[in-house]
């Protein structure tokens, strides 16, 4: 029996498509062969997935779906699946659904008995933890916290009081130094850290140090460094 790469396209489906972080070689064939031959593609931001379409010369009607998309929107959009096309969910980097707005949608075609499938690829937390160095059996996702200074620290405390493991989180370019603060003053200041910035791009950095360190790192630094983190924190 012939072996079929790629798969058949369904109707009435949406395939929840993993795209690069960083670097556009880490996608799939299949990913690549999805996006290529689906109705449509649903983006958490066009102007950002319109790069990643352009370089697989992949020429697809694409709509926004994102956390300020209207119930209406979403609506017409899972109508659109029911009434027999096909489409991709995708987000701005990495795996759609993993702290992003996307959930929401796979939650609703799921209420509505719609076809969802994953198309499988890389996601920041399981790149950082792949070269932590820690042994992730037991460990906690929790991603972004909350925005607000207060909230956060109150979450930081819950979290190290009652979750000895290891947890990842993800956080913004504008708070990663108060977050590591937080962190050294509420965990500790020899809580062994891994930061991941810019992961699989060509400034990719990664440091394993602990957080008073750390956080002596970033006040040295002269300059807002840019990119999207990735901590691993060793609550054991």
């Amino acid at each position: 029996m012939r072996f079929n790469l790629y798969m058949d396209i369904l109707e009435k489906t949406i395939y929840v498509v993993a795209t690069p972080i960083g670097n556009m070689s880490d996608i799939t064939y299949r990913a690549i062969h999805t996006l290529k031959n689906v109705s449509f593609i649903m983006a958490e931001d066009t102007r950002v997935s319109s790069k990643l379409l352009k370089h697989y010369e992949i020429k697809k009607e694409m709509v926004s779906y994102h956390s300020h998309s209207s119930d209406v929107k979403l609506e017409q959009l899972l109508s659109r699946v029911e009434k027999g096309e096909s489409a991709a969910l995708i987000s701005d980097a990495g795996t759609p659904a993993i702290s992003d707005p996307g959930v929401a949608l796979v939650s609703k075609a799921l209420e509505r008995n719609l076809n969802v499938v994953p198309i499988p690829g890389v996601s920041a937390f399981t790149t950082l933890l792949s070269v932590s160095g820690l042994p992730v059996n037991n460990m906690l996702f929790v991603g972004f916290l909350s925005n607000k200074p207060g909230k956060r620290k109150n979450q930081l405390t819950a979290l190290y009081e009652n979750d000895k493991k290891i947890i990842v989180f993800y956080e913004s370019v504008h708070r990663i130094e108060s977050f590591i603060e937080d962190v050294c003053n509420i965990f500790g200041d020899n809580t062994s850290i891994v930061l991941g910035r810019e992961l699989t791009k060509c400034f990719e950095e990664i440091i394993r140090d602990n957080a008073k360190n750390i956080v002596d790192i970033f006040e040295k630094k002269d300059k807002i460094i840019k990119g999207e983190y990735c901590v691993v924190v060793d609550n054991r």
